[in-house]
């Protein structure tokens, strides 16, 4: 019989976690939310995340496909108003996803770490939140998935580098995204800029302030829920002009102009998604770029100025020479844009396949790698179970 969430605590190594925190905890550890293996650092978040009562009703919302709050009544065997003001509460934190009153849950990462502190605020809670979630990060959990290629995200380069491409797509455009959508926002903080500043640190480039860039009617639900705000077509463009002046990445789903779209305005200094794309084989998450860079190192005068725009780190200089690593591009056009020796050009990829019409496209397309990653990481966590680990009630 399973105990209920008026039961005591147990004591995991110094973690005081409830029987019913413990089970979301296994939930978050799926595979079907890209979670990590259960160890204590997972723990560590759900515990932070959620109260014993909450996670007992957690545990019954289904994962990514919205339900109501009868649903998840019928799921738990309870009745809607027991559960209404536990629900609403997750909600309001961000922990659980809203939409129309219809509930999920998501991934800790990506999905929960931006949904939670892309509002702005920097309660102690949400710093205690940020650094959990980037000791989890840090396990390198996410190398499991990365086997795999499984081109959900694309980069869209700088415009100036691909305006003479005769060869250049709709989709090479930012500004063929902004023409396509009536509805766009800009959220209130950069989750990644506003986790380093928790650190205290400040990032190089840009400001917690430069958030993400929403495209379509999803743009209004930002505004709603009071994430972000809307934007015209020509403050949208002025904004794009200021990130690539800042010299950041734009990386968005890998889906057409026309479709709903987010865009994180990356650095090297704070983004976790940069971070797990250098670390931790994330590179297979990325669609292989329509162009990419390539050096004359006859013409290379070693300036740096390659170097220190480049936020994939594929240009350095080694020993007083110029060093590029194209496996590490991703066709953003930064270099190319400050070479003013003329040694770094735009070259057509061979393996490059446009993007996907829409998101239920995209979805066919890494279904085969999803579930094949899905079952091989089944198969090591079943090969390699986690530690056991002595549990004392209080």
């Amino acid at each position: 019989m399973e105990r209920s969430a008026t039961e005591g605590p147990n004591v995991i190594d110094d973690i005081q976690a409830h029987p019913a925190q413990l089970r979301l905890a296994g939930v978050f550890s799926s595979v079907n939310l890209l979670g990590p293996p259960m160890n204590d650092k997972l723990i560590r978040l759900v515990v932070h995340l959620f109260s014993p009562q909450e996670a007992e009703v957690a545990a019954h919302i289904p994962p990514w496909v919205p339900v109501g709050l009868r649903t998840i009544a019928l799921r738990f065997g309870r009745r809607v108003g027991e559960i209404r003001p536990l629900v609403q509460a997750m909600a309001e934190r961000h922990v659980i996803l809203e939409l129309d009153r219809r509930y999920a849950l998501i991934p800790l990462l990506p999905g929960m770490f931006e949904y939670v502190l892309m509002n702005g605020q920097d309660s102690e809670w949400h710093k205690k939140y940020s650094r959990l979630v980037v000791d989890l990060v840090d396990t390198g959990y996410l190398k499991q998935y990365s086997k795999h290629p499984l081109p959900a995200i694309r980069n869209i380069p700088i415009q100036v580098a691909i305006e003479r491409k005769s060869r250049a797509l709709e989709s090479d455009r930012i500004s063929e995204m902004i023409d396509r959508h009536r509805y766009m926002a800009v959220t209130h903080v950069c989750q990644c800029r506003q986790t380093t500043r928790f650190e205290g640190r400040e990032c190089k480039r840009a400001t917690p302030e430069d958030g993400c860039l929403i495209f379509g009617g999803v743009a209004k639900w930002v505004q709603k829920r009071d994430l972000g705000r809307l934007v015209s077509k020509q403050e949208m463009r002025d904004i794009v002009a200021d990130r690539y002046e800042k010299k950041l990445v734009f990386m968005a789903g890998n889906v057409a102009p026309a479709s709903v779209n987010a865009i994180c305005t990356c650095c090297d200094c704070c983004c976790q998604g940069l971070k797990i794309l250098e670390e931790h084989g994330g590179m297979a998450l990325v669609a292989e770029a329509h162009f990419l860079a390539a050096v004359d190192a006859e013409r290379c005068e070693n300036c740096g100025k390659c170097a220190k725009v480049c936020n994939t780190h594929a240009h350095r200089s080694e020993d007083k020479r110029h060093v590029f690593e194209v496996k590490k591009c991703i066709g953003c056009g930064l270099c190319l844009d400050v070479c003013a020796a003329g040694a770094i050009r735009f070259v057509e990829n061979r393996v490059f396949k446009p993007p996907a019409s829409g998101y239920a496209e995209l979805s066919l397309r890494l279904l085969p790698n999803a579930v094949r990653s899905g079952l091989e990481v089944r198969s090591l966590r079943r090969s390699d179970p986690p530690p056991q680990r002595k549990l004392g009630g209080h």
